[in-house]
Protein backbone atom coordinates (compact mmCIF):
# COMPACT_ATOMS: atom_id res chain seq x y z
CA UNK A 1 0.00 0.00 0.00
CA UNK A 2 1.39 3.33 -1.01
CA UNK A 3 1.94 6.17 1.61
CA UNK A 4 -1.06 8.74 -0.31
CA UNK A 5 -3.07 5.55 0.64
CA UNK A 6 -2.59 6.00 3.92
CA UNK A 7 -3.17 9.82 4.19
CA UNK A 8 -6.32 8.79 2.49
CA UNK A 9 -7.39 6.49 4.69
CA UNK A 10 -5.84 8.66 7.48
CA UNK A 11 -4.24 5.99 9.64
CA UNK A 12 -1.21 8.26 9.40
CA UNK A 13 -1.73 11.91 10.91
CA UNK A 14 2.05 13.29 9.82
CA UNK A 15 5.01 12.13 8.49
CA UNK A 16 7.01 15.64 9.15
CA UNK A 17 6.48 16.26 13.76
CA UNK A 18 5.82 20.10 15.08
CA UNK A 19 9.43 21.29 15.59
CA UNK A 20 9.37 21.07 19.73
CA UNK A 21 12.77 22.49 20.37
CA UNK A 22 13.30 24.73 22.57
CA UNK A 23 13.25 28.31 22.46
CA UNK A 24 17.11 28.75 22.93
CA UNK A 25 18.00 26.07 20.34
CA UNK A 26 15.65 27.91 18.19
CA UNK A 27 17.99 31.40 18.10
CA UNK A 28 20.68 29.74 17.10
CA UNK A 29 19.34 28.96 13.52
CA UNK A 30 20.30 30.94 10.92
CA UNK A 31 17.36 33.76 10.00
CA UNK A 32 16.29 34.07 6.70
CA UNK A 33 17.97 37.31 5.86
CA UNK A 34 21.38 35.65 6.70
CA UNK A 35 20.26 32.55 3.60
CA UNK A 36 19.59 35.09 1.27
CA UNK A 37 22.81 36.88 1.33
CA UNK A 38 24.30 33.52 0.35
CA UNK A 39 21.62 33.37 -2.45
CA UNK A 40 20.85 35.05 -6.18
CA UNK A 41 19.47 38.61 -5.71
CA UNK A 42 15.80 39.06 -5.88
CA UNK A 43 16.39 41.32 -9.20
CA UNK A 44 17.74 38.37 -10.80
CA UNK A 45 15.07 36.15 -10.81
CA UNK A 46 12.86 36.11 -13.88
CA UNK A 47 9.83 34.18 -14.31
CA UNK A 48 8.57 32.33 -17.39
CA UNK A 49 5.76 30.71 -18.10
CA UNK A 50 6.06 26.88 -17.20
CA UNK A 51 8.77 24.73 -19.26
CA UNK A 52 11.33 21.96 -18.14
CA UNK A 53 14.22 24.41 -18.05
CA UNK A 54 17.37 22.95 -20.56
CA UNK A 55 19.71 23.10 -17.42
CA UNK A 56 17.11 20.54 -15.81
CA UNK A 57 16.21 18.03 -18.91
CA UNK A 58 18.91 15.59 -18.31
CA UNK A 59 19.07 16.21 -14.62
CA UNK A 60 15.26 14.90 -14.36
CA UNK A 61 15.90 11.93 -16.31
CA UNK A 62 18.36 10.98 -14.49
CA UNK A 63 17.15 11.49 -10.77
CA UNK A 64 15.56 8.39 -9.42
CA UNK A 65 12.00 8.82 -7.42
CA UNK A 66 11.74 7.12 -4.22
CA UNK A 67 8.91 5.18 -2.73
CA UNK A 68 8.56 5.51 1.16
CA UNK A 69 5.34 2.95 0.87
CA UNK A 70 4.32 2.28 3.90
CA UNK A 71 6.80 4.04 6.27
CA UNK A 72 5.82 7.75 7.55
CA UNK A 73 9.83 8.45 6.12
CA UNK A 74 9.08 11.16 3.77
CA UNK A 75 11.86 13.55 5.53
CA UNK A 76 14.43 11.44 5.38
CA UNK A 77 13.91 10.42 1.74
CA UNK A 78 13.21 13.94 0.96
CA UNK A 79 17.07 14.46 2.50
CA UNK A 80 18.53 11.89 0.97
CA UNK A 81 17.55 13.11 -2.56
CA UNK A 82 18.60 16.22 -2.00
CA UNK A 83 22.59 14.73 -0.66
CA UNK A 84 21.80 12.80 -4.06
CA UNK A 85 21.52 15.64 -6.20
CA UNK A 86 24.23 17.41 -4.44
CA UNK A 87 26.14 14.82 -5.35
CA UNK A 88 24.95 14.64 -8.90
CA UNK A 89 25.81 18.56 -9.36
CA UNK A 90 29.74 17.54 -8.46
CA UNK A 91 29.85 14.72 -10.25
CA UNK A 92 27.98 14.71 -13.14
CA UNK A 93 25.97 11.29 -12.41
CA UNK A 94 23.28 10.44 -10.41
CA UNK A 95 23.54 7.98 -7.09
CA UNK A 96 20.77 7.02 -5.03
CA UNK A 97 21.31 7.75 -1.77
CA UNK A 98 19.70 5.62 1.59
CA UNK A 99 17.48 6.98 3.42
CA UNK A 100 17.50 4.18 6.38
CA UNK A 101 20.85 5.80 7.67
CA UNK A 102 18.89 9.48 7.98
CA UNK A 103 15.37 7.83 9.59
CA UNK A 104 16.76 5.10 11.64
CA UNK A 105 18.82 8.05 13.62
CA UNK A 106 15.94 10.35 14.61
CA UNK A 107 15.21 10.95 18.04
CA UNK A 108 11.56 9.42 17.84
CA UNK A 109 12.39 6.18 16.73
CA UNK A 110 9.50 4.78 18.89
CA UNK A 111 6.93 6.22 16.46
CA UNK A 112 6.34 7.32 12.85
CA UNK A 113 7.53 10.48 11.16
CA UNK A 114 10.32 12.87 11.77
CA UNK A 115 11.56 16.50 12.97
CA UNK A 116 12.90 18.10 10.54
CA UNK A 117 16.08 19.26 12.49
CA UNK A 118 17.00 15.82 13.17
CA UNK A 119 17.05 15.82 9.05
CA UNK A 120 19.56 18.33 9.15
CA UNK A 121 21.73 17.28 12.01
CA UNK A 122 21.86 13.98 10.83
CA UNK A 123 22.40 15.33 6.99
CA UNK A 124 25.42 17.59 8.44
CA UNK A 125 26.69 15.27 10.86
CA UNK A 126 26.30 12.03 9.30
CA UNK A 127 25.61 11.80 6.30
CA UNK A 128 23.71 8.65 4.44
CA UNK A 129 25.78 5.94 2.10
CA UNK A 130 24.58 4.58 -1.54
CA UNK A 131 21.03 2.78 -1.14
CA UNK A 132 23.26 0.01 -3.20
CA UNK A 133 25.36 -0.21 0.09
CA UNK A 134 22.52 -0.32 2.49
CA UNK A 135 19.21 -0.49 1.10
CA UNK A 136 15.45 1.62 2.54
CA UNK A 137 13.41 -1.16 3.08
CA UNK A 138 10.73 0.90 2.97
CA UNK A 139 8.24 -2.08 4.36
CA UNK A 140 7.85 -1.48 7.65
CA UNK A 141 8.62 1.13 10.80
CA UNK A 142 10.66 -1.24 12.44
CA UNK A 143 12.63 -1.84 9.27
CA UNK A 144 13.28 1.88 8.65
CA UNK A 145 14.52 2.25 12.08
CA UNK A 146 16.92 -0.63 12.49
CA UNK A 147 20.84 0.12 11.89
CA UNK A 148 21.37 -3.36 12.05
CA UNK A 149 24.25 -4.36 9.74
CA UNK A 150 25.59 -0.86 8.97
CA UNK A 151 29.62 -1.18 8.98
CA UNK A 152 32.05 1.04 10.19
CA UNK A 153 33.08 1.69 6.61
CA UNK A 154 29.82 2.64 5.62
CA UNK A 155 30.33 5.83 8.41
CA UNK A 156 33.14 6.67 6.76
CA UNK A 157 31.84 6.82 3.39
CA UNK A 158 28.92 8.64 4.66
CA UNK A 159 31.31 11.31 6.13
CA UNK A 160 31.75 12.22 2.63
CA UNK A 161 28.91 12.47 1.31
CA UNK A 162 27.31 14.68 4.28
CA UNK A 163 26.70 18.70 3.96
CA UNK A 164 28.39 21.66 5.53
CA UNK A 165 25.54 22.82 6.64
CA UNK A 166 21.80 23.38 6.52
CA UNK A 167 19.84 26.04 6.94
CA UNK A 168 16.40 26.58 8.19
CA UNK A 169 13.78 29.02 5.33
CA UNK A 170 11.09 30.44 7.34
CA UNK A 171 9.28 33.33 4.81
CA UNK A 172 7.34 30.63 4.34
CA UNK A 173 4.68 32.95 2.62
CA UNK A 174 7.12 34.03 0.10
CA UNK A 175 7.66 32.02 -2.90
CA UNK A 176 10.39 33.94 -4.22
CA UNK A 177 12.53 33.54 -1.44
CA UNK A 178 12.96 29.54 -2.19
CA UNK A 179 13.40 30.92 -5.88
CA UNK A 180 16.49 32.49 -4.99
CA UNK A 181 17.86 29.48 -3.44
CA UNK A 182 17.16 27.24 -6.03
CA UNK A 183 18.34 29.48 -8.54
CA UNK A 184 21.41 28.80 -6.97
CA UNK A 185 20.96 24.98 -8.78
CA UNK A 186 20.42 23.47 -5.44
CA UNK A 187 17.69 21.46 -4.10
CA UNK A 188 15.20 22.78 -1.24
CA UNK A 189 13.54 20.04 1.04
CA UNK A 190 10.24 21.61 2.19
CA UNK A 191 7.46 21.24 4.72
CA UNK A 192 3.53 20.78 3.87
CA UNK A 193 0.84 20.56 5.42
CA UNK A 194 -2.79 19.46 3.56
CA UNK A 195 -5.94 18.22 4.30
CA UNK A 196 -8.06 15.13 2.93
CA UNK A 197 -8.49 16.03 -1.16
CA UNK A 198 -6.12 18.67 -1.57
CA UNK A 199 -3.25 16.89 -2.71
CA UNK A 200 -4.20 14.26 -5.34
CA UNK A 201 -3.44 16.17 -8.38
CA UNK A 202 -0.80 17.16 -10.88
CA UNK A 203 -1.29 20.81 -10.08
CA UNK A 204 -2.50 20.30 -6.23
CA UNK A 205 -5.58 23.42 -5.41
CA UNK A 206 -5.65 24.76 -1.85
CA UNK A 207 -8.89 24.20 -0.83
CA UNK A 208 -11.45 25.25 2.78
CA UNK A 209 -10.09 21.75 4.66
CA UNK A 210 -8.82 21.32 7.42
CA UNK A 211 -5.21 20.56 7.43
CA UNK A 212 -4.05 17.25 8.80
CA UNK A 213 -0.94 15.93 7.38
CA UNK A 214 2.58 17.14 7.37
CA UNK A 215 4.85 16.32 4.52
CA UNK A 216 8.08 16.70 3.23
CA UNK A 217 9.31 16.89 -0.59
CA UNK A 218 12.16 17.79 -2.42
CA UNK A 219 11.67 21.30 -4.15
CA UNK A 220 14.07 20.59 -7.54
CA UNK A 221 16.85 23.06 -8.80
CA UNK A 222 16.03 25.73 -10.84
CA UNK A 223 12.47 24.78 -10.89
CA UNK A 224 10.80 28.01 -10.56
CA UNK A 225 8.12 29.55 -13.07
CA UNK A 226 4.71 30.14 -14.13
CA UNK A 227 1.51 28.21 -14.14
CA UNK A 228 -1.71 29.36 -15.40
CA UNK A 229 -0.79 32.78 -14.58
CA UNK A 230 0.73 31.79 -10.91
CA UNK A 231 4.23 31.63 -9.97
CA UNK A 232 5.10 27.99 -9.02
CA UNK A 233 7.74 25.39 -8.32
CA UNK A 234 8.46 21.54 -9.49
CA UNK A 235 8.04 19.56 -6.54
CA UNK A 236 9.56 15.87 -6.31
CA UNK A 237 7.46 13.21 -3.81
CA UNK A 238 8.54 9.95 -2.40
CA UNK A 239 5.28 8.38 -3.41
CA UNK A 240 6.83 6.38 -7.04
CA UNK A 241 7.19 7.46 -10.20
CA UNK A 242 4.00 6.16 -11.10
CA UNK A 243 1.85 9.31 -9.79
CA UNK A 244 1.25 12.78 -11.28
CA UNK A 245 4.54 13.56 -14.02
CA UNK A 246 6.57 11.03 -12.66
CA UNK A 247 6.99 11.34 -9.48
CA UNK A 248 6.65 14.78 -9.42
CA UNK A 249 3.68 17.97 -8.97
CA UNK A 250 3.56 21.16 -9.07
CA UNK A 251 2.50 23.96 -6.41
CA UNK A 252 1.75 27.26 -7.29
CA UNK A 253 2.07 30.54 -4.61
CA UNK A 254 -1.28 29.60 -3.38
CA UNK A 255 0.44 27.34 -1.14
CA UNK A 256 2.45 29.64 0.18
CA UNK A 257 0.03 32.63 0.83
CA UNK A 258 -2.52 30.17 2.48
CA UNK A 259 0.07 28.89 5.10
CA UNK A 260 0.26 25.45 3.85
CA UNK A 261 4.16 25.86 3.57
CA UNK A 262 5.82 25.05 7.17
CA UNK A 263 9.74 25.76 6.35
CA UNK A 264 12.44 24.90 3.86
CA UNK A 265 15.78 23.62 4.52
CA UNK A 266 18.44 24.10 1.97
CA UNK A 267 21.75 22.14 2.56
CA UNK A 268 25.43 23.86 1.89
CA UNK A 269 27.12 20.84 0.62
CA UNK A 270 30.84 19.88 0.81
CA UNK A 271 32.67 18.51 -1.81
CA UNK A 272 33.39 15.15 -1.45
CA UNK A 273 37.15 15.78 -1.35
CA UNK A 274 37.03 18.06 1.54
CA UNK A 275 36.96 15.01 4.69
CA UNK A 276 40.19 14.70 3.79
CA UNK A 277 41.51 18.00 4.54
CA UNK A 278 39.71 19.81 7.56
CA UNK A 279 42.85 22.34 7.42
CA UNK A 280 41.25 25.94 8.13
CA UNK A 281 44.15 29.29 7.07
CA UNK A 282 44.24 31.80 10.21
CA UNK A 283 43.12 35.28 9.18
CA UNK A 284 45.00 38.27 9.20
CA UNK A 285 43.35 41.05 10.10
CA UNK A 286 42.93 44.58 12.82
CA UNK A 287 39.64 45.16 13.61
CA UNK A 288 39.00 49.28 14.15
CA UNK A 289 35.02 48.98 14.02
CA UNK A 290 32.94 47.98 16.43
CA UNK A 291 30.15 45.07 15.25
CA UNK A 292 26.88 44.37 15.84
CA UNK A 293 23.98 42.39 15.65
CA UNK A 294 22.07 43.30 12.23
CA UNK A 295 24.91 44.31 10.40
CA UNK A 296 26.15 43.53 7.00
CA UNK A 297 29.84 44.24 5.86
CA UNK A 298 33.12 42.81 4.56
CA UNK A 299 34.40 43.40 8.08
CA UNK A 300 31.85 40.81 9.27
CA UNK A 301 32.87 38.62 7.26
CA UNK A 302 36.46 38.59 8.03
CA UNK A 303 35.00 38.36 11.36
CA UNK A 304 33.25 34.70 10.90
CA UNK A 305 36.34 33.79 9.03
CA UNK A 306 38.29 33.96 12.44
CA UNK A 307 35.83 32.47 14.77
CA UNK A 308 35.37 29.75 12.53
CA UNK A 309 39.36 29.42 13.40
CA UNK A 310 38.44 29.25 16.96
CA UNK A 311 37.21 25.85 19.15
CA UNK A 312 35.65 25.86 22.72
CA UNK A 313 34.63 22.50 24.34
CA UNK A 314 31.53 22.53 21.54
CA UNK A 315 33.44 22.51 18.64
CA UNK A 316 34.19 25.31 16.51
CA UNK A 317 32.81 28.57 17.24
CA UNK A 318 31.22 29.95 13.54
CA UNK A 319 30.72 26.57 11.61
CA UNK A 320 33.95 25.61 10.39
CA UNK A 321 32.79 24.71 6.81
CA UNK A 322 30.07 27.35 6.49
CA UNK A 323 30.31 30.18 4.05
CA UNK A 324 31.51 33.79 5.68
CA UNK A 325 28.28 36.07 4.19
CA UNK A 326 29.17 39.17 6.04
CA UNK A 327 25.80 39.24 7.70
CA UNK A 328 25.71 39.42 11.54
CA UNK A 329 22.56 37.40 12.32
CA UNK A 330 21.97 34.93 15.14
CA UNK A 331 24.51 32.45 13.96
CA UNK A 332 27.67 35.05 14.33
CA UNK A 333 26.13 36.25 17.77
CA UNK A 334 26.07 32.71 18.91
CA UNK A 335 29.62 32.63 18.21
CA UNK A 336 30.86 35.87 19.57
CA UNK A 337 29.34 35.15 22.68
CA UNK A 338 30.74 31.25 22.93
CA UNK A 339 34.44 33.54 22.12
CA UNK A 340 34.06 36.14 24.06
CA UNK A 341 32.97 33.30 26.91
CA UNK A 342 36.09 31.68 26.02
CA UNK A 343 38.29 34.36 26.86
CA UNK A 344 35.85 35.73 29.95
CA UNK A 345 35.41 39.21 28.44
CA UNK A 346 32.23 40.87 30.15
CA UNK A 347 29.30 40.80 29.50
CA UNK A 348 28.65 38.42 27.03
CA UNK A 349 26.06 40.14 24.81
CA UNK A 350 27.73 39.28 21.40
CA UNK A 351 28.81 43.02 21.00
CA UNK A 352 32.17 43.26 19.40
CA UNK A 353 33.30 46.35 21.14
CA UNK A 354 36.77 47.48 22.42
CA UNK A 355 37.46 44.32 24.44
CA UNK A 356 36.63 42.14 22.01
CA UNK A 357 38.37 43.95 19.60
CA UNK A 358 41.00 43.45 21.77
CA UNK A 359 41.32 39.92 22.25
CA UNK A 360 40.76 39.47 18.25
CA UNK A 361 43.69 41.65 17.51
CA UNK A 362 45.82 40.04 19.84
CA UNK A 363 44.51 36.14 17.85
CA UNK A 364 44.68 37.44 14.29
CA UNK A 365 46.46 41.22 14.09
CA UNK A 366 49.05 41.07 11.41
CA UNK A 367 51.05 43.53 12.83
Amino acid sequence: MNIFNLFKKQKMISGVLQDNRMIEDKEKDYLTEEILAMAVPLNYITWEEWKVKEENIKMLADIQVNNQNNVGSCASQAGSLALAINNYIEDKKFLKFSAKPIYARRRNKISAGMYMDDLGNICREYGTVPEILYPSPNDTEANMSCLEGYLSAYESIAKVLRVKNYFWLYQTTNIDSFAQILALGKPVVMTVIFGDGEFGEIAPEVKPVPTKYGHAITILPNAYFTYNGKKAILIQNSWGDFRYYGGRQILTEDWFINNRVVCGIWFEDLNNLSVFNEQVEKPKYNFVNNLYYGMNNDEVKILQKCLATEKDDDGYLFPLYQTATGYFGGITLQAVKRFQTKYEIEPVAGYVGIKTRTKLNQLFNCG
